[in-house]
């Protein structure tokens, strides 16, 4: 189930590196991806973001950010997981 949902990051991000790892331990299903640049030009020296399969969330407070960062990573792994349990259904 690792990796249903992608949690990409900046590596000049705001956010600190043991957020994001603990991300991980806290949700079996999400995987943290650090890249050198997403080419969101800028947003990193404003404030703390991530693309979460894609969609970017974003708060200036790093703490704040990471809630929403794992509030959209919740809900994604449960509408797939739910997506699943229904295709396995009669």
């Amino acid at each position: 189930m690792d990796g249903l949902v992608v949690i990409e990051v900046c590596a000049n991000n705001r956010l600190a590196p043991e957020w994001l790892s603990e991300i991980e331990q806290r949700l079996p299903g999400a995987a943290v991806l650090e890249t050198d640049c997403t080419n969101t030009c800028g947003l990193c020296q404003v404030r703390a973001f991530a693309y979460v399969n894609g969609k970017l969330v974003h708060d200036p407070d790093p703490a704040k950010c990471v809630e929403k960062i794992e509030d959209e990573a919740r809900a994604l792994l449960r509408w797939l997981t739910s997506s699943e349990d229904e295709k396995g259904a009669p």
